[in-house]
């Protein structure tokens, strides 16, 4: 992990990398493994499935981005309530994976002395949402494969620290 003592692209990718596959091993039981990663993602990304979105604001302002496939988000939901999962259920546990990653990257930020706060998540579902943030700085894209599916979870970062 980056040891920088300002965020940086680099340090969000990092922080994402750690924690999206220790939440959703922790929460569903499952490995998710990230690939290369971008540290410097275009600005304009296109999500698909079922996306979780997480605003921060602070000396850090920026969106979180998870998005999952409609099948991969009905298999984590399902997995992590042991049953099935009615739409609800599978944008209630999109919301909460959101809200654990981003919690996480906060709590990374807060440590470096870059307060700020998160909204609350929302969720989206859809084929080929556009999700651009023209003041950020810093926009960081992965993709984690899952354990047992060919899908994979896309987490999109945007952020720029306050002026």
């Amino acid at each position: 992990m980056s040891h920088s003592n300002t965020p940086s692209s680099e340090l969000i990718l990092d922080t994402i990398n750690l924690y999206v596959p220790e939440v959703v091993q922790t929460m569903v039981g499952i490995a998710a493994t990230p690939n290369a990663g971008n540290a410097h993602a275009p600005q304009l990304s296109i999500l698909s499935g079922v996306t979780g979105s997480i605003g921060l604001s602070g000396k850090v302002n920026g969106m979180v981005y998870t998005a999952f496939t409609e099948k991969l988000a009905k298999i984590v939901a399902e997995k992590l309530l042991g049953g099935s999962a009615s739409d609800q259920d599978v944008a209630d546990v999109v919301a909460e994976l959101t809200n654990m990653v981003t919690g996480n990257l906060k709590s990374r930020l807060c440590d470096l002395g870059f307060n700020c706060a998160l909204s609350i998540p929302s969720v989206m579902r859809g084929d080929d949402i556009t999700v651009s943030a023209k003041n950020a700085s810093m926009s960081v894209s992965n993709t984690y494969g899952i354990e047992g599916c060919s899908d994979v979870l896309t987490v999109q970062v945007f952020a720029a620290l306050e002026q």
